[in-house]
């Protein structure tokens, strides 16, 4: 008989009794995570519901593993466990982020220029983590990758904040340049097909009103784009930084270069590699690559989480938030409840 907690909720349980309350219990449909119990697979979270009598609301299947790893009850598929740790811990930082960092970060009021655009950086990030923690199957391995992609992306982006020079003029300018450039494309599609019933009133009176002040405004903060007789349409902006992926990652040094070098020509490689249905894959190679994405998308979480906790000061108020954030990460990857309080006093005393 051992002793667990989940939830807050304080129980006992054996192997014996899992076996006892689960003899008469129908097992359900097992899509991911399973247990073996009576010669029968379960769903990881009906059986320890049914068995523990607790909500399965209460408790992650990551809660399951670890009690059903301390009564040596297997579990299975091996691969999936990996990714439940990896997709879990993910979770984990964005409850984490609900609790700690989200409503003191929404609540302060009077922002500066650079808190806003860390903010906003912030706030796309934690949609792309809500949409990824929706996505777990095989057939979602492309949006898995697109999201963690962009969740890279957005880690740069937030880094770059601090060293690139007017980096905060650049991020707002550049919203007007690209916005400039998306109306002049209508309105020079229209221009070529004026027989088209496309509506170009409101874009042609924005490049009417705003395109003067726009240019200007480019030229002074990136004079490379400048038309010249050498180059008459000017070094194309396709970041704000202007500098393209590749370069912004080698300016900020380890782990982003690295992490460019490495991990996006793995994407490419694995979504080619997928064929032109993105299915022709060995089915069991989805759930280890999901695992890789995951752990990805929760490491440039932490780097916006980071970023968001050191520009608004919130160890001011808590200086053991990075601590927890920590835990919050490194939790998923423990085993026993003997390795999870050793975490806990490790980190938060």
């Amino acid at each position: 008989m051992a002793q667990f907690t989940v939830g807050g909720i304080q129980f006992d349980l054996s192997r014996e009794d899992v076996e006892k309350k689960l003899q008469s219990v129908v097992p359900e449909p097992v899509r991911e995570l399973f247990v073996e119990v009576n010669e029968s697979r379960f769903p990881i979270k009906q059986a320890l519901a049914e068995a523990a009598g607790l909500q399965r609301g209460m408790f992650t299947s990551h809660d399951a593993m670890r009690i059903f790893r301390k009564l040596s009850i297997p579990i299975g598929p091996d691969e999936a466990t990996a990714v439940e740790r990896f997709f879990t811990a993910l979770k984990s930082l964005n409850e984490f982020d609900k609790m700690e960092v989200q409503e003191v970060v929404a609540g302060q009021l009077a922002k500066s220029d650079h808190e806003n655009r860390v903010y906003g950086l912030y706030l796309r990030a934690r949609a792309n983590v809500q949409s990824l923690l929706a996505l777990k199957q095989a057939m979602d391995f492309q949006a898995i990758v697109m999201l963690a992609r962009n969740l890279f992306e957005l880690s740069v982006d937030v880094k770059l904040l601090d060293v690139v020079p007017n980096a905060v003029d650049k991020f707002s300018v550049f919203s007007e340049v690209e916005k400039l450039r998306a109306a002049e494309k209508i309105v020079a599609f229209k221009a070529k097909h004026p027989a088209s019933k496309v509506d170009t009133t409101i874009v042609a009176g924005f490049v009417s009103n705003n395109k003067v002040s726009i240019d200007a405004q480019r030229i002074a903060l990136w004079p490379e784009t400048k038309a010249t007789k050498q180059h008459p349409k000017g070094k194309p902006l396709t970041h704000w930084s202007g500098m393209n992926l590749k370069e912004r990652t080698a300016k900020l040094g380890h782990p982003f270069d690295e992490l460019y070098e490495v991990k996006y020509p793995q994407m490419s490689w694995y979504t080619h590699s997928a064929g032109s249905t993105g299915f022709d894959l060995k089915r069991e190679t989805y759930p280890l690559l999901a695992g890789v994405y995951f752990e990805l998308a929760a490491m440039c979480y932490m780097v916006l989480l980071t970023s968001v906790i050191e520009k608004f000061k919130l160890t001011a108020a808590d200086e053991r938030i990075k601590s927890k954030m920590r835990y919050a990460q490194m939790m998923p990857f423990t085993d026993t409840d003997e390795q999870l309080q050793a975490l806990e006093r490790g980190l938060l005393g």
